[in-house]
Formats: structure tokens, C-alpha cells, sequence
């Protein structure tokens, strides 16, 4: 997240409306308000609190990144970016409503968003449960940079003991407007984007005593790997 608040600048010269777009399905990709769990209808009692982390790989080369992203930055590992956040879900018996939210440290960018699971199949001792969910998320405190994500997903889930894994398949939605500035050859314009691409998620959550763990990988624009440590019931 360091990124998106000290370091996106467009270049005028690099940037064009396709490696804008696809810096913007990344960046959407990066911030998408998954809760890290299954999607499921839990009871009016049912709660969930902690921490998740999304981590997304990019290419530091491409001419998507280098057209946004100025050279001599840190904030990249090995070739990925993450985002660590807070996730609570709270279940009201007709599904379960989660929150996220993150806040970048010494500046006013923060990347909220909200998730409501419905049952589609409810799930018993032998037959899984088939669930839809519906996503939003945005990114703000960018001058030169505004994007917001929507997602629908299908989940389809099955818990033996502990161990629930997981599937889903949907389609996220990015809306996305980033400023470039002026040059003395060109004057300051505007680009928008406006995408569609599918999402492909697998994962696993472990109920222990106390903790709840949780991994999932998603194919979207890149490979993204997200995890989460939290308390419930």
C-alpha cells in the first residue's frame, strides 16, 4: 500500500490507456474486499474478527507498472506487493455481512469495503453449502489515482471436522480514473477504465480452540494469495 500513496505517478510519456488499464485490474485485484473465509449464512450470534494480509504478484519490468510506478521505490518483495488489513463478519441467519479496512501509516490513503454472503444451498452434515456474494471495495486518498471494485462470486463449500475447504468462481468489476499530468509537448488528460475479468479462488479455513486460520489463492488479472488469523464463533 505504500505504493498507491507516495509513489503512483503516471508518466506521460510511458502511460497509455492500455497498461493503464491493466495497472488498474492489478491494483483492483489488490484491494477486492475478500474476508478470507467461505461464503456462508451464519447464525445471529455468529461473529469473526482479525487480521488478513493480500498478497499480489506483479512484474516490475512491465510497461504497465513502469508507466505508474516511479523507479527507486521499496515497497515491492521479490516481485509482489501486499496489503494487510482488519476483516470482521458478523451473521444475521439470512447470511453473513463483513467489513475491511486498511489505513496506510503517515498519510490519508485507506482502502475500505464490504461483502454480504446468501445462501443459495444451505449446507448439512452431508451436502455442502452453495453461496452467492456480493463485493465492493475503493481506494482512497490518491489525488492522481481513484478506483472501486465490485464483485459477484458463487462459493461453494464443504466442512469435514476443523477443515473446511473451499471453492468459488465469479467476476469482479473495476472502475478506475487516474490524471496525467502536463508536459511541454502535451497538456494534463484523463484515463478511465472500466473492466470485467473472472475470479478463480481456492482456499481452506482451520477452526482450532481458539484461532481460525485461513489460506486462499485467486486467478484474476495475476495470482493473488491471501491469509487470515482471527477469533469467532
Amino acid at each position: 500500500m505504500p505504493a498507491f500513496a507516495q509513489d503512483v505517478k503516471f508518466d506521460p510519456n510511458l502511460v497509455n490507456q492500455a497498461n493503464f488499464s491493466q495497472f488498474a485490474r492489478v491494483v483492483g485485484q489488490a484491494i477486492f474486499a475478500t474476508p478470507v473465509q467461505p461464503a456462508r449464512a451464519s447464525g445471529v450470534l455468529g461473529f469473526d474478527a482479525g487480521v488478513a494480509a493480500t498478497v499480489v504478484k506483479i512484474d516490475e519490468g512491465a510497461a504497465y507498472w513502469r508507466a505508474a510506478v516511479p523507479q527507486g521505490n521499496t515497497f515491492t518483495s521479490h516481485g509482489y506487493i501486499g496489503v494487510p488489513r482488519l476483516v470482521a463478519s458478523k451473521g444475521f441467519g439470512f447470511g453473513t455481512i463483513s467489513g475491511t479496512y486498511a489505513k496506510v501509516s503517515n498519510s490519508g490513503i485507506k482502502t475500505w469495503g464490504g461483502a454480504i454472503d446468501t445462501p443459495l444451498l444451505r449446507g448439512g452434515l452431508l451436502k455442502p453449502e452453495l453461496a452467492l456474494r456480493l463485493s465492493y471495495s475503493t481506494l482512497t486518498g490518491i489525488d492522481v489515482f481513484h478506483e472501486k471494485t465490485y464483485g459477484a462470486e458463487v462459493f461453494l463449500s464443504k466442512g469435514f471436522g476443523p477443515i473446511t475447504p473451499y471453492a468459488a468462481i465469479g467476476r469482479m468489476r473495476i472502475d478506475a480514473r487516474g490524471d496525467v499530468p502536463a508536459t511541454s509537448h502535451s497538456t494534463a488528460f484523463t484515463l478511465t477504465d472500466k473492466s470485467s475479468l473472472n475470479r478463480y479462488t481456492a482456499g481452506v479455513r482451520l477452526s482450532l480452540m481458539v484461532p481460525k486460520l485461513v489460506v486462499e489463492v485467486t486467478q484474476a488479472e495475476v495470482r493473488s494469495y491471501a491469509a487470515k488469523i482471527s477469533i469467532g464463533f
